[in-house]
């Protein structure tokens, strides 16, 4: 018997030691295959997250944030302890303790999935094995994947501090809509700094990485807000905060910002267009660096907040000018019925607020008529106000659609007979009314008056003429509405803006000079095809023998034709090349009259050589670009190169004064400042121009339609672009001192006859004081020489 019990003790231990060492060998084999192909966690200590690339103006507005994944890297330091607590409570309340696995919560785990056969219901995981896990491996929730996150966890625990893994987790975790990194959230959810963050807003971040694109919805608030009390248990139960603060938490009515999409906050056609030249900027710094990767660059740019609401102000001003004068559309839409319009009211005012913005267009509901047909009653939301009808007398006039022949007619008729109960008009707050901005009288009667938004699209482009820095740019009447950027991707008939290049070719190349005469007379010639082409002025009318100067002023197209058929077509598309102008320019005599297409952006900054002495600034809209670290890696400053001579530049400049003084931008005379510029019109005034500077500033209008049709039968760039140009100017240089073109050493000053050209006395009062280039004056008199009385009448000087 003594014998059969040693013999199975003996066979008992040598079993045992063989099941051991198969047991370890079975374990070191699953270890080393599970362990071979591990990432290496030097890549969590090399950790570099994305972060947002900021934008903005030179008078530090953020304009833009450009991202992949919206996040601002913060050290531990950066981090309040009421945050990190508030996490550690939620997610890992024994963080500080463990290895870097919870033993307990993994076996609580693992019981809790074979409960629900095997489906991997819970995972337990704590604060290192989530950044192994977010970092290193994939999310699926296997056993191995998990056996290898508890292997890296340890690994990462001795690599790195307990401080190093929480930054890392803090900066990497994402928490809704489109917030990764508790720095991101908190300006997401709250429009707060960390250091801003109260224990609820705290505790209500630190609630929702465990489902986070559920909790930031803000249907499932109430669900985020249970949350919110489940850490703040958390945070009381582990004595991160006191009874009193845990009170005072629940007490606290969260002010949580709605999701919010957009990338480009203010200035969003300058910031949009920043952005697309920042990715070519970048790609000569390093082929892969780009905007969103890494990210978090500084970018500081040439554009002006006020010069640029300035200018959607002007622009969407004149827009509406030109609109108007095509009548009103009528009542966008009829509500039928009581509850058809409480209902739209109800949704609006949930929409709109408690506050309306000056110079924005509403939807405003027609409540009531009276009798006396003065006014009409408006609600717009919660505000309840009136429409004066004696301000609304443009929309007397009704645009009608002739869908015979697509012409479009006008007719008149009272607006009230359009209008009933239920009517959905499109409004604006009265700008003589209402000087407080935002407008938040809900209670009061509130002054409306008739509006409607433009068909028609614009775009708009000031920039320094010396230094080539754009301060704003607009691309259409509202980015909201239409993303797409006019100023910079629009290639658009500039008209007769085109022709400056081509009398600069002729001072330059033929010698003409202000007074030199050339012919408005019918011109007839073979085009391309061998048909023959006849151009013809705007008014249909020839002038005959006209001097230069006047050919300009008033845009004569005969003239203009003349003088490329003079200087050869090669050449002036060589003065438009030298002058900035990228796009495509077909080689046929119709250039002279404006028909190649051309960015705004580029025919604006063109203009700049003439206000600038010759000089061509290179365009800038970035200042400077700093890293994540501060260190600058691209800065820019103004660079030039003389394109024309000074003195073929004042010349030019000179004569574009008359354009503003006697000629076709006579509105402009109201800046009472010497300011040079061109109108522009296509035919059948379907886009319409104005570019104009002063010795500082260049800025150009155009207007018209996305697709091609007449903007009105008079609406020409005098008419419909030019008061953009003077509403923009007027307050941006309305501080400035009144400054002159410089005269050249080499230009000469001497009063000619403005008719003929030729020389007078020179203290004839009605000679026009003219400049030459020295060599090219006149040197006789014109004293016989016998002018048409009805020539001279038909002049404008």
């Amino acid at each position: 018997m003594k014998k059969f019990f040693k013999f199975c003790l003996i066979t008992g231990i040598v079993l045992g030691l063989l099941s051991l060492v198969v047991g370890l060998g079975a374990g070191m084999y699953y270890y080393i295959r599970l362990t071979r192909d591990l990432p290496q966690i030097s890549r969590i200590g090399d950790y570099r997250p994305k972060g947002v690339t900021e934008i903005y103006s030179e008078d530090g507005a953020l304009l833009a944030e450009l991202y992949d994944e919206k996040r601002y890297p913060v050290s531990f330091e950066e981090i309040p302890l009421v945050v990190r607590n508030a996490f550690l409570a939620a997610e890992d309340s024994n963080f500080y303790e463990h290895p870097g696995i919870d033993v307990i919560s993994i076996f609580r785990a693992v019981y809790t999935n074979l409960r629900h056969k095997g489906s991997k219901k819970q995972g337990a995981s704590t604060i290192t094995q989530q950044v192994v896990k977010s970092l290193l491996l994939t999310r699926e929730k296997t056993y191995t994947r998990k056996a290898k996150e508890a292997i890296l966890a340890y690994r990462l625990e001795k690599a790195l501090t307990k401080d190093e893994i929480l930054t890392i987790y803090l900066n990497e975790i994402f928490l809704g809509q489109t917030a990764h990194g508790v720095k991101a959230a908190a300006k997401v959810h709250f429009g707060k700094e960390l250091n801003e963050l109260t224990i609820g807003e705290s505790a209500y971040m630190a609630g929702l990485p465990q489902r986070p694109s559920y909790y930031a919805r803000p249907r499932n608030r109430q669900a985020a807000v249970e949350r919110q009390g489940y850490v703040l248990n958390q945070m009381l139960r582990n004595k991160m905060i006191s009874r009193q603060e845990y009170d005072s938490a629940r007490k606290q009515e969260l002010e949580i910002f709605p999701p919010k999409s957009n990338t480009f906050h203010k200035m969003p056609y300058f910031a949009s267009h920043v952005a697309k030249v920042l990715e070519e900027k970048l790609k000569t710094i390093s082929p892969g660096l780009t905007a969103t990767n890494p990210g978090g660059f500084i970018v500081e740019t040439t554009g002006s907040l006020e010069a640029y609401d300035l200018a959607q102000k002007s622009l969407r001003k004149g827009l509406r000018e030109v609109d108007r004068r095509r009548g009103w559309r009528g009542p966008i839409e009829a509500l039928e019925g009581k509850e058809a319009i409480e209902e739209f009211l109800r949704k609006q005012e949930s929409e709109i607020g408690e506050e309306l913005l000056p110079d924005k267009i509403y939807k405003g509901v027609v409540t009531s008529l009276n009798s006396g047909k003065k006014s009409v009653g408006v609600q717009v939301g919660a505000f309840e106000g009136t429409i004066s009808l004696a301000k609304a007398k443009w929309a007397a006039l009704n645009l009608i659609q002739n869908k015979k022949n697509g012409r479009e007619r006008t007719r008149r008729i009272s607006p009230r007979r359009l209008m009933k109960r239920g009517s959905v008009l499109e409004v604006s707050l009265d700008p003589q009314a209402v000087r407080e901005e935002p407008y938040t009288d809900v209670g009061g009667k509130t002054p409306f008056v008739l509006d409607q938004t433009p068909q028609l699209q614009s775009a708009f482009s000031v920039s320094n003429a010396l230094t080539g820095e754009i301060k704003a740019l607009i691309g259409g009447f509202d980015y909201e509405q239409s993303v797409f950027n006019r100023a910079t991707q629009g290639q658009l008939q500039p008209g007769s803006a085109f022709k400056p290049f081509i009398y600069l070719a002729a001072v330059d190349t033929l010698g003409y000079t202000p007074a030199t005469i050339v012919p408005d007379s019918p011109i007839s010639m073979r085009d391309g095809t061998g048909e023959f082409w006849t151009p013809k002025n705007y008014d249909h009318k020839f002038l005959g023998p006209i001097t230069l100067r006047t050919a300009l002023q008033r845009s004569r197209n005969v003239v203009s034709v003349h003088l490329l058929r003079k200087v050869g077509i090669d050449r002036g598309i060589k003065y438009a090349r030298d002058l900035g102008i990228s796009t495509r320019i077909d080689r046929n005599m119709s250039i002279a009259l404006g028909t190649p297409e051309v960015k705004l952006v580029e025919l604006v900054h063109s203009y700049s050589a003439f206000a600038g002495g010759g000089y061509l600034p290179e365009l800038m809209v970035i200042k400077s670009v700093k890293d994540r670290d501060g260190n600058v890696i691209l800065e820019q400053f103004p660079k030039h190169k003389q394109v024309i001579d000074e003195e073929s530049a004042f010349i030019m400049a000179n004569m574009m004064k008359g354009v503003v003084e006697r000629g076709t931008a006579q509105i402009l005379k109201k800046l009472e400042r010497p300011v040079a510029g061109k109108t522009g019109t296509t035919n059948e005034q379907m886009d319409a121009w104005f570019v104009g500077y002063t010795p500082e500033w260049v800025a150009g209008a155009w207007v018209g339609f996305d697709r091609k049709k007449t903007i009105g039968r008079w609406e020409t760039g005098g008419k419909a672009a030019a008061p953009i140009f003077l509403y923009f100017m007027q307050e941006f240089l309305k501080d400035e001192p009144e400054l002159d073109f410089e005269i050249p050493n080499g230009v000469i000053p001497l009063k000619v006859n403005p008719y003929t050209g030729r020389l007078v006395s020179q203290d004839d009062p009605d000679g026009f004081l003219e400049y030459f280039k020295s060599g090219t004056e006149p040197t006789y008199s014109a004293a016989d020489l016998e002018i048409p009385g009805d020539y001279l009448a038909s002049d404008e000087f």
